[in-house]
C-alpha cells in the first residue's frame, strides 16, 4: 500500500500541469475502510464443513487502506481509467477446525482476499449529474490459513461498474455511489459504495458506507461466501 501511495503521488507531480485543463481530469486518493466480516469459506474436499470467520474463528472488524488514481479524457470511444487497490485481511485463532482434509487444526487463522482493480469507463452524463457505466477486472491475491495448512487464491474476475455523482449547486458537497458487480459461473460478487464528498480547490474528502459479497465457487480449491461491511472515509486530489 504504501509503494501504491508513492506511485499516486509521484503520478501527480508529472502530469499536473496538463492534467488542470478543463478537458482533462486526474484523481487520485487513498483511505481507510473498517470492515467486519461474516459468512464463511472451506475448500472443496469432502471431509471439510463452512468455517465461519466470525464465529468459528472469532474474526473482528480490522481497519484497512485503499488507494486509488484515475485519468479522465475527452476522447469520445475511448475509455477512462481507474486503478484501485483495497487491502481485505481478517486474523483470527482456530481450534480443532477442519480444513483442506486435514481435521484438529489449532492455532492462527487467516483469511486474506486483497484486491486490485482496473476500471474501463465511459462517462453517460457529465454536468451537476455524472454517470459512468464499464467493465473492471478484479484481481484477488490472497490466502486462506487455518493452523498448518495454507491456500493460496489469485484470480481475476471480470465485473460490470456503474457509478453516478450528483453535484449540489455552490456547496462543494455531492452525493454518489458505485457499484461493481459479475455473478456467473458459480461466482458471484457484488461491491457497492454510497458517499458524500466535499470538493475546496483540487483537494477533497469523502465519506461513506461499502458492502462486498464476495461468493467463489471451487477457485483454488476455496469456496466462500463472505461479506464485509462497514463505514470508510478518505481524502484525494482532483486536477
Amino acid at each position: 500500500m504504501n509503494k501504491l501511495l508513492i506511485l499516486i503521488f509521484a503520478a501527480i507531480t508529472v502530469v499536473s500541469n496538463s492534467a488542470r485543463a478543463d478537458f482533462l481530469g486526474l484523481y487520485a486518493g487513498a483511505g481507510v475502510w473498517s470492515h467486519s466480516p461474516s459468512g464463511g469459506f472451506e475448500t472443496t474436499n469432502v471431509l471439510d464443513t463452512t468455517i465461519s470467520m466470525d464465529g468459528t474463528l472469532g474474526m473482528k472488524k480490522e481497519s484497512e487502506g485503499y488507494a486509488y488514481i484515475a485519468f479522465e479524457h475527452p476522447v469520445p470511444l475511448l475509455p477512462n481509467v481507474r486503478l484501485e487497490k483495497t487491502s481485505l485481511t481478517h486474523e483470527g485463532v482456530s481450534s480443532g477446525v477442519t480444513f483442506n482434509g486435514v481435521t484438529g487444526l489449532t492455532g492462527n487463522a487467516v483469511a486474506s482476499l486483497d484486491s486490485t482493480d482496473i476500471i474501463l469507463y465511459w462517462r453517460l452524463l457529465d454536468n451537476w449529474v455524472n454517470l459512468d457505466l464499464g467493465l473492471t477486472a478484479r484481481t484477488f491475491d490472497g490466502e486462506f490459513t487455518i493452523g498448518s495448512e495454507t491456500i493460496d487464491v489469485s484470480e481475476t474476475i471480470p465485473m460490470l461498474y456503474a457509478a453516478a455523482q450528483f453535484d449540489l449547486p455552490f456547496t462543494g458537497l455531492s452525493v454518489g455511489g458505485d457499484i461493481n458487480i459479475i455473478s456467473a459461473g458459480g461466482n458471484s460478487l457484488t461491491d457497492t459504495r454510497i458517499r458524500v464528498l466535499y470538493e475546496f480547490g483540487v483537494i477533497g474528502v469523502e465519506a461513506g458506507l461499502r458492502t462486498t459479497t464476495i461468493e467463489l465457487n471451487d477457485v483454488d480449491n476455496v469456496t466462500t461466501n463472505i461479506d464485509f461491511d462497514g463505514v470508510y472515509a478518505g481524502a484525494f486530489l482532483h486536477f
